[in-house]
């Protein structure tokens, strides 16, 4: 098909030698008893009459049979298909002039689908490196495409598909209607991606499509039961819909304007009804069936659906309760487990590797939709509602208040945000999102009065420290350049830690003192970050007359720990002994160290080599003595638990133990609880619902600071049979998903130990005996053997309203240390 583009002549000239090898091939595959595909689909028995023959569907299982399982790089079934012209011989005259049953729609829809399967659409699948399969292919894509733009065809399509809805009614469809709903989805999504660079073609096949009614039948899809099935195919559709129709707005006016404009209503149309309640339903099934398949995919568009969609709301005014299911502390909690998740592959792999590429991808996607879901919160007037949209909204807030791991982790974000991973801009998302939650909070508490001052003012406290601060700088020097949402935020924090926090002190760096000073005299800054910025200043000059030695050790500490942000990491040069390990390498020797029981140097020093890693024994045994892996001086392996704790705690790190133990019994209870679970940590219950292990991150500077004492923390996490990970050189210490509740409870129990004042003893004694329930360990726990059984994902929607108060008693708890 020459309009379309997808194909060149060189293409055509080497596709038409291909004749006789395929007559071959396919004589061969004969042989050995495959149907004629010319006398056993139909015939064409009259112009505007198609029969389909008795064994039609046999014939069209077989071709699906053979080609999921012959060999990539051949295709031959797929090659034989285009030399036999079956599209037009027998396909397309099928839908045109043929009557299928739901059957024969079903698999005939499923081969177009496989048909026009775009060859490129998965860049990590290499091309086939047969030199004609590669153009035959294409070429029989495009036979496909050139089909979807046959107003006849297309119209006959949907017709078959809209006599399945009304079949259906108010009950439930069955099985073969919603896969042919199904795979004529997945053939629209692959024609539409394999016209998106070809404006004309694309926007009069999107012009068909919607004159088609394809809109009613996504909505359809979304909203009705079975759904699972039918709505990733369907975002994926809504994501080239309107990704791709963005370039036809800047077309110029004329003939095609009026087309245009059809389209844009339509889509238009689509908008509002998604808004009006389709969007959290199709955010469930998303979220449902990830969680189901363990695949990632439908999570991606789940973050696309939010970022898109929910800003609209500020042109089509909807009820808040329509996003109850958006709203909700399965779906909240779920994109925190997302972005909790990535924290390993993002800041423990190769940053210049494809794979982290992806994960910023992601990073980015999901802060986008965190931003989209809290503007949708943060821009609703509470005063003026009705008592549904106050009753979602207060629900909202009390989920996100009991959600440590959402304003951990964006805290964490922000803490390691690096200017040579992430652009300026991820820093300023993830400052605004921080205060449109804080806002938010602080607004609900203001009204309702929910007295959750102490813990926004220990969230605050939390950006009281020099790290923080050089984050904020590097938003300050951009003062002009910012938006006025960003200069907001970044102002409000900032007043937060010299007023609430009193550590004005901490704004004593020189990049910010200049800064400031500069914005103190400045017309573009508005008048309250005028004011700050003079109050900081002058505070400053007060404090150099009054106290001028701790201003200096001020500016000291800050010249100490300042970033550059123009600064690359460099290659280091291996020296003897003591060379200079990669995390990559520290984590591949980690990694040969766990395979063994009790391991020599020389089996690592081996174990390595294979692993392509180079180092000679001495360099092996310092790393090794430096990790706590080998007896040394400093090593306290040789000490048993009790021992190991009494250390830790000795040397004044008694929180490192708390924090395990906090982790254990969470995931202990998480266990125990994981069927009925709807409240508490997120990154914690849906680690062990897809059968991941839990990691348990470092949240703040602390945190981080304890576990990269490697020689007592991987002794310590041996003995309590916890897994790790190492990243920038700290410890992700990983609870496994394999570990019951029982043995999760006895290994946090083995933690107890006493403080010098009896403190650990009283918190200990108070969380066992008041609010953890042993006879919870009783209970069904969710396995790595279950998340792929259709109960997994049905988890999520049911709850235990009696455990909800243990719960939610023990998260006060262990939230004090």
């Amino acid at each position: 098909m020459n309009d379309l583009n997808l194909f060149s002549t060189s293409d055509i000239e080497e596709g038409l030698q291909t004749s006789m090898v395929l007559a071959m091939e396919w004589y061969i595959m004969n042989s050995t008893g495959v149907r004629s595909l010319t006398c056993n689909l139909g015939e064409l028995v009259s112009p505007g009459t198609y029969i389909l023959h008795d064994s039609c569907a046999d014939v069209m299982e077989e071709l699906l049979a053979r080609i999921a399982n012959e060999e990539e790089n051949r295709c031959i079934t797929k090659r034989h298909i285009l030399a036999e012209q079956l599209l037009a011989k027998d396909l397309i005259p099928m839908i045109k002039y043929g009557s299928p049953d739901v059957n024969e729609l079903q698999l005939l829809l499923r081969l177009l689908s496989e048909l026009c399967e775009p060859c490129d659409a998965d860049q990590t699948v290499a091309m086939p490196p047969d030199k004609y399969a590669y153009p035959d292919l294409k070429r029989l894509s495009s036979q496909a495409c050139e089909a979807f733009l046959d107003r006849g065809f297309t119209s006959r399509l949907f017709t078959h598909i809209h006599e399945l809805i009304e079949e259906a009614g108010e009950l439930e469809m069955v099985q073969e209607s919603y896969l042919s709903i199904k795979y004529l989805f997945t053939a629209i999504r692959n024609v539409l991606y394999l016209m998106r660079s070809e404006k004309e073609s694309f926007t009069k096949l999107l012009s068909l499509l919607l004159e088609n009614d394809l809109d009613s039948v996504l909505i359809y899809s979304i909203n009705c039961h079975g759904r699972d099935e039918l709505v990733l195919p369907a975002a994926q559709i809504l994501s080239l819909l309107y990704s791709e129709f963005e370039w036809l707005r800047t077309e110029p006016e004329g003939a095609k304007e009026q087309n245009a404009t059809c389209i844009t209503d339509r889509l238009k149309r689509i908008v509002v009804q998604l808004l009006q309640g389709s969007l959290s339903a199709l955010a469930i099934s998303l979220m449902r069936k990830e969680l189901k398949d363990g695949s990632d995919v439908e999570g991606s568009y789940l973050s696309w659906c939010l970022t898109y969609f929910l800003p609209y709301v500020s042109y089509v005014p909807v009820p808040l309760a329509k996003f109850r299911g958006v709203l909700s502390n399965k779906c909240v909690g779920y994109l925190v487990y997302q972005l909790s998740a990535l924290v390993p592959g993002l800041f423990g792999g190769d940053p210049t590797s494809r794979s982290t590429q992806r994960i910023k991808e992601r990073c980015m996607l999901l802060l986008s939709a965190f931003d989209s879901l809290l503007s949708l919160v943060f821009n609703f007037s509470l005063p003026s509602a009705d008592k549904e949209d106050v009753t979602v909204a207060m629900q909202f807030y009390k989920d996100v208040v009991n959600m440590p791991d959402l304003w951990q982790i964006l805290i964490f974000y922000i803490r390691n945000f690096d200017i040579t991973m992430f652009p300026r801009s991820v820093l300023s998302q993830l400052i605004c999102i921080n205060h449109k939650l804080l806002t938010s909070v602080e607004s609900y508490n203001k009204i309702f009065g929910a007295q959750l001052e102490q813990t926004i003012l220990e969230h605050v406290k939390q950006f009281a420290n020099k790290g923080i601060i050089q984050q904020y700088t590097l938003l300050v020097n951009t003062y002009s350049t910012n938006n006025d949402e960003t200069n907001l935020a970044v102002f409000t924090m900032l007043s937060h830690i010299c007023v609430e926090c009193e550590r004005r002190d901490l704004l004593y760096t020189p990049i910010l003192l200049r800064q400031l000073r500069l914005l103190s005299d400045s017309c573009e800054a508005c008048d309250e970050d005028r004011r700050l910025a003079f109050y900081v200043t002058q505070s400053f000059l007060d404090d150099v007359a009054n106290r001028p030695q701790a201003c200096v050790q001020s500016f000291i500490n800050s010249l100490s720990t300042t970033k550059d942000e123009n600064s690359e990491s460099t290659g280091v040069t291996k020296a003897e002994p003591y060379a200079e390990w990669t995390d990559t390498e520290e984590g591949d020797l980690m990694s040969a160290y766990a395979e063994f029981t009790d391991p020599s140097v020389d089996d690592i020093v081996t174990r390595l080599g294979e692993m392509g890693v180079s180092y000679n024994h001495s360099q092996v045994t310092s790393k090794m003595e430096q990790l706590g892996l080998i007896s040394s001086p400093s090593c306290q392996e040789s000490l048993d638990l009790a021992e190991l704790v009494k250390n830790i705690c000795s040397e004044g790190d008694d929180d490192l133990i708390s924090w395990l133990r906090s982790a254990l019994l969470t995931a202990s209870f998480t266990k125990a609880m994981c069927k009925n679970n709807r409240e508490g940590s997120p990154l914690c219950y849906f680690s062990f619902l897809k059968g991941h292990s839990y990691p348990v991150i470092p949240y703040t500077e602390r945190q981080s600071m304890l576990l990269s004492a490697h020689s007592r923390v991987l002794p310590l996490l041996k003995h309590l049979q916890l897994e790790y990970l190492l990243v920038n050189e700290s410890i992700i210490p990983l609870i496994p998903p394999h570990l019951t509740a029982e043995a999760l409870y006895s290994s946090a129990e083995k933690l107890r130990t006493y403080e010098a004042d009896g403190s650990m003893e009283n918190y200990e004694q108070e969380l066992t005996d008041k609010h953890f329930d042993e006879s919870l360990l009783s209970k069904p726990v969710c396995s790595s053997e279950s998340r792929r059984s259709d109960t997994a994902a049905a988890h999520m929607d049911s709850g235990s309203q009696g455990n909800l108060n243990v719960w939610l008693s023990y998260m006060q708890i262990t939230s004090r240390k």
